[in-house]
């Protein structure tokens, strides 16, 4: 069920001053637009249209029920600046998640999905801006085509990809200048914007929905009711079967739910196949079961790589089925484990190959699903030839729609316009780390951000990350599975059991908080599919007319009712937090609290502050 456009609030008006069309609602600016380029100026007819000048190109508006269309010509370029009490939020993941968006700088680039994106964009990209007063900005037909910027300031980024082992979480820059609240769009096709104007952020969001869509299912309930856990991060590609049962093993002595086991990379002797390998796990079959008898259903890590070496290459490419070079030879794609032949997932034949021969191999074993890995557009080379012409990011799009469709019991990580999808869409890669350039506080503004750009199913990565290179402690492994308890899914990888007794004790009994909370977040995934609600609320959602909520990064919403303050900060044992307007009842305890700020609120280390809405 879509949601029913909304209509402009009547206060709302263009007012023009020299070069700048200035948005107002009564006596308060809103906006300034701007055309890029020289001799910039504006001018207007009547209430219902007006138009930017600038380098040669004019853009015009014209007036809708939620506000006004914008259209660009090819080579226009439009700035949109916000007062400095208002925020911008929206596009997607980055490798630094800084919330909200404009608190960072970021060059005017293709949008495009990235697997670490050199300037630092991510997996998941959205041409939507909502600001904290109600604008937003949404193109109608997502392309590469659009360039985005925030607060640009001429400084390049390096130009080639880089591996996650090779990553690091600087990217993108932050601001200079804390008070500036610009975003830059280039259009290097026609283009169709839709500037919207609502009376607050959720009244915005809501409009944008007529467009990105929400899913019309939750993914499949056993995902949400009780934690996932996979082996990537302990054994790495270091598994066979006794280490895969050893782990389940282990979790259920020590006391953990769970209802899904993730078997990571490498299951397969090549990548690429669809069968075990045969000396790591001689009887897969036998070991799913044994796996389903501890309680877990078995998912498989895939990526739509497939390797020398591997049955399933030489026949796809002999089907035609990969992308190719121009002379039609098979092109040798590079990703994070060297180089492979890519599935080329525009071939409707391809996409019923590759179904067949995963549901083949679900049926032999017993597996539930899949771990789709990958699918970022740079993986697709620029000059690859595929069956059906498409941008880059389609590819994503496509890998991702092809999850859902056939084996909704899993996870994908690319979006493109993928929000109608009911599948987990897990956040990138985590390091061990505690800041927002990919650390343990990116977890929390990462699911804030994906959810403002109408991605409600969002699965945090690891418990306490990666383990690239950096040492988990206590204290970092405790305070990641707080911050994750309350959301929609959970993954654990790295075992507690193995950082002490204390610390095991404290993530078990956030584990059994994820499972009690089952009904509160199973209800708010329901919520999303029927008008596209995020599960995961900043608090601006709450309090939409009040500042001090537009730029909280470290607390969220589970629903309405239920307020999550987390420590992400090493050494921390207390905090500020600040509670929407109201009654809260501390979670823990009967204190209740008027809405405003709690100063050092306690927060010891087997702590995690949260709040319940009254009445």
């Amino acid at each position: 069920m879509q949601p029913a456009p909304a209509s402009i609030p009547d206060a709302v008006v263009v007012r023009l001053h020299g070069a700048l069309c200035t948005l107002y609602r009564y006596a308060s600016p809103l906006a300034e637009l701007f055309a890029a380029g020289e001799s910039a100026s504006a001018e207007s007819t009547d209430d219902e249209a007006f138009a930017l000048h600038g380098g040669g190109f004019t853009i015009r508006g014209q007036r809708e029920a939620w506000g006004w269309t914008l259209h660009l010509p090819a080579g226009a370029g439009l700035s949109i600046d916000l007062p400095p009490h208002a925020h911008w939020y929206g596009q997607g993941s980055f490798v630094r998640q800084a919330f909200p968006l404009d608190r960072v700088s970021l060059e005017p680039a293709p949008l495009m999905s990235w697997d670490n994106g050199p300037a630092g964009h991510g997996c998941i990209q959205e041409a939507l801006w909502l600001a904290s007063n109600g604008i937003a900005i949404q193109a109608e037909s997502l392309s590469e085509s659009l360039h985005a910027g925030i607060n640009p300031r001429g400084v390049a980024s390096r130009s080639e990809w880089v591996s996650v082992f090779e990553a690091d979480g600087a990217r993108p820059a932050l601001a200079a200048d804390p008070d500036v609240r610009r975003l830059v769009l280039h259009a290097t096709q026609v283009t169709r914007l839709r500037l919207i104007a609502a009376a607050d952020l959720p009244s915005a969001y809501r409009e944008a929905l007529v467009v990105i869509g929400h899913p019309a299912v939750t993914p499949a309930e056993p995902l949400l009711a009780a934690p996932i856990w996979t082996t990537w991060a302990k054994y790495k590609a270091d598994i066979n079967a006794e280490r895969v049962l050893e782990f389940a093993h282990a979790i259920r002595t020590h006391g953990y739910p769970g209802a899904t086991l993730e078997i990571d990379d490498r299951w397969q002797a090549a990548y690429g196949a669809t069968d075990f390998d045969p000396q790591r796990f001689p009887d897969p079959a036998r070991l799913v079961t044994t796996l389903r008898e501890l309680g877990f259903a078995t998912t498989l890590w895939i990526t739509p790589f497939l390797a020398e070496g591997a049955a399933n290459t030489a026949e796809a490419q002999a089907l035609g089925h990969v992308v190719r070079h121009a002379d039609g030879a098979p092109y040798r794609v590079r990703w994070w484990q060297g180089e492979a032949s890519l599935l080329d997932l525009t071939s409707p034949a391809a996409r019923d190959w590759w179904a067949a021969k995963l549901k083949a191999l679900q049926a032999a074993t017993g597996i539930a699903g899949y771990k789709f890995d990958a699918g970022e557009a740079n993986f697709l080379p620029a000059d690859a030839v595929t069956h059906t012409p498409i941008e880059r990011s389609d590819y994503s799009r496509l890998w991702a729609d092809f999850a859902a469709e056939h084996f909704p019991y899993g996870e994908a990580r690319c979006g493109w316009r993928g929000q109608r999808n009911a599948i987990l869409y897990r956040q990138w890669d985590k390091f061990s780390t505690w800041g927002e350039d990919n650390g343990l506080a990116s977890v929390v503004t990462q699911a804030l951000a994906l959810g403002l750009v109408g991605y409600p199913f969002v699965l945090p990565d690891m418990v306490g990350g990666n383990a690239y290179g950096n040492t988990v402690s206590p204290e970092l492994m405790i305070r990641w599975t707080q911050a994750c308890a309350p959301m929609l899914a959970i993954q654990f990888s790295i075992p507690p059991w193995e950082l002490g007794e204390a610390v095991d004790a404290i993530c078990r009994r956030y584990a059994d908080l994820h499972v009690a909370l089952a009904p509160r977040r199973i209800a708010a995934a329901r919520q999303a599919t029927l008008d596209g609600t995020p599960p995961i609320r900043p608090m601006i959602w709450a309090a939409p007319d009040r500042a001090e909520a537009a730029a909280i990064a470290d607390q969220y919403l589970l629903g309405d009712d239920l307020l999550v303050a987390p420590v992400l900060r090493e050494g921390q044992t207390a905090r500020d937090i600040w509670l929407p307007p109201g009654r809260w009842r501390d979670y823990w305890r009967e204190a209740e609290f008027a809405g405003g700020w709690l100063r050092d609120y306690p927060a010891p280390l087997d702590a995690l502050p949260m709040f319940e809405r009254q009445g």
